[in-house]
């Protein structure tokens, strides 16, 4: 595992003011999965099944009978959280290195809280869109509906507005309103050149076209774009080991879309199409920062945790296309 070496970075002059690094710049994991906080490790979510409330069973009662009755049937989504975490070992050579003149721009227990942390949010995003693009939603594909490439191309054999409508109207059908999508970057950059979109706004704002606009074209309360990545490469010890790999995409490199019903609020008798599940530790907190020290290397190690379960609860709820780009 490749670690940092302080002091043989030692540097001076004005570059002591700058460092690079590379990071992702935006996670949308917990917008598109609500989190629910305080839950019991094992647990499980009560469904009210659908199919009883939308019968028309109200009738006329005579005089001296009794009222129509029916029932509703219930089900549930079962729980079980695990602790997610990752930990970065701090040295006293590299701590006390970092204070030397000239040294690098480190702050190493900062550094390696931060590190920690990001790890585990990348972790977190990979799972909610593992779990959106590997589904089966009210689509019926495992995988999604097959868009072939159709939202990228810039005339009019671009598809992306009529499968939106698509969406919409298999959402409406069970009694839900479509409020959000989710596009990965490229399918985004796509449609930034789709000459049905740039009709349509080619009188009003097409100069700050973005994903507000494309919401309110849509009349949808949100358009997210999933631009995080992750690199499958084999770790070598001059850290130059990189491949990126698209996070949201169905198919790496050919785009999805996920059209879906977000709640307002988590709480009694709302449909959400997934939910992230959070224990609190002993400080009350989602998630836990230790450190501990390991005398006989001479170091201190920081560690940071999350106890999660990431589930699908309604996968009518959501409505997914892949191979919605064309390279």
């Amino acid at each position: 595992m490749a670690q940092p070496d302080v002091k043989s970075e030692i540097i001076a002059g004005p570059l002591a003011n700058v460092s690079v690094a590379y990071r992702n710049l935006d996670y949308i994991a917990d917008r598109v999965f609500p989190i629910l906080d305080g839950a019991d490790p094992k647990a499980k979510i009560t469904k009210y099944q659908k199919g009883a409330w939308f019968r028309d069973e109200a009738g006329i009662r005579a005089a001296g009978t009794r009222a129509k009755r029916g029932g509703y049937p219930l089900t549930s989504v079962g729980v079980s959280t695990d602790e997610y975490a990752f930990a970065k070992e701090v040295t006293d050579e590299d701590r006390r290195f970092s204070k030397a003149q000239g040294a690098p721009v480190l702050n190493p227990e900062q550094d390696a809280i931060e590190f920690a942390a990001d790890k585990v949010d990348l972790k977190k995003e990979r799972r909610v869109a593992s779990l959106i693009t590997a589904g089966t939603w009210g689509d019926g594909n495992a995988g999604g509906v097959d868009a072939e490439g159709l939202w990228s191309p810039a005339g009019s054999t671009n598809t992306f507005l009529t499968d939106i409508a698509t969406g919409k109207r298999a959402l409406r059908d069970v009694g839900l309103k479509a409020t959000g999508l989710l596009i990965d970057y490229d399918t985004f950059l796509s449609l930034k050149e789709c000459e049905a979109i740039l009709d349509k706004i080619k009188y009003t704002q097409r100069a700050v076209y973005g994903a507000e606009l494309l919401a309110a074209l849509l009349e949808l309360d949100e358009v997210l774009v999933g631009s995080a990545i992750y690199s499958d490469a084999e770790e070598v010890a001059a850290g130059t080991d990189f491949n990126a790999v698209d996070i949201w995409a169905v198919n790496d490199g050919q785009g999805m879309g996920f059209l879906y019903h977000k709640p307002q609020r988590i709480g009694l008798k709302v449909v959400t199409p997934g939910l992230q599940v959070r224990i609190a530790y002993e400080n009350g907190g989602p998630r836990r920062t230790s450190t501990w020290r390991e005398a006989a290397e001479h170091q201190d190690v920081y560690e940071v945790a999350e106890e999660t379960d990431i589930v699908q609860v309604c996968a009518d709820a959501g409505y997914l296309w892949n191979d919605t780009y064309a390279t």
